[in-house]
């Protein structure tokens, strides 16, 4: 029975897709689920024909990439009871699952033990845990930030951060251009600063409110702090 749905998504990195999805594919304990989001390279075709027990999930005519939504897509085709979200740039190692699936206790999350800016958002987590917050915040749009709302909204929760070893991902390198290629603000620094005074502010409006906010709240209380925070940049 397979433990962990890695889910991993790709708009553009087909590339780096054709170096990560193989190792995981083959190992034991693993459904691999992979969103293809309007991707401009046909990763499903490539899948399609060269991973056939990969479930394949298409969505068609977007513009852009929203990382968050996407995520949340492949998280719903999912059964197993933990959910791995990796990107396409970042590699397994042969063995990651037989040595991470003994480990997995409810209660927990899982990231590197010394996550870097291109892992940061590779997460293990139960499907139940992921499924009471909510998911991802779909709010939250451009590079960045994503992972970091999830992750606080595990700790609210009571989900204790847990580790697993560094050397078990490694990273694909490429240029900075191909990270906000789909993103209408190309600055990932501003973008990501945008996010944080997102989350920030959400935070703050969730304890004033004792409740979580609902998506269209959130929504344009995104659409606000973009506003101002690029008006503050010109």
């Amino acid at each position: 029975m397979e433990q962990i749905a890695y889910i991993t998504t790709c708009k553009g990195r087909l590339e780096h897709l054709k170096q990560s999805l193989p190792t995981v594919a083959k190992q034991q304990g693993v459904t691999c689920i992979v969103v293809d989001y309007a991707c401009p390279d046909h990763a499903g075709e490539w899948v399609e024909a060269n991973w056939p027990h990969v479930k394949l999930i298409r969505v068609e005519e977007v513009d852009g990439f929203h990382l968050a939504k996407a995520r949340n897509i492949g998280a719903k085709a999912a059964i197993a009871p933990w959910l791995a979200f990796f990107d396409a740039d970042v590699l397994w190692s042969e063995n990651f699952a037989d040595r991470l699936c003994p480990r997995l206790t409810a209660g927990n999350f899982y990231r590197s033990s010394s996550p870097t800016a291109q892992t940061w958002g590779s997460i293990v987590c139960s499907r139940g845990e992921f499924e009471r917050i909510g998911g991802y915040d779909e709010a939250i749009q451009g590079w960045g930030g994503e992972d970091d709302d999830l992750l606080m909204r595990l700790r609210m929760l009571g989900v204790q951060a847990n580790n697993f070893n560094a050397s078990e991902i490694s990273e694909v390198a490429h240029s900075e251009a191909q990270r906000v290629r789909f993103y209408d603000i190309k600055n990932r620094n501003l973008q990501h600063r945008i996010n944080m005074i997102y989350l920030q502010a959400k935070v703050d409006l969730m304890r004033l409110l004792n409740s979580d906010l609902p998506a269209q709240l959130r929504n344009h209380l995104h659409l606000q702090v973009t506003q101002a925070v690029v008006d503050a940049h010109n």
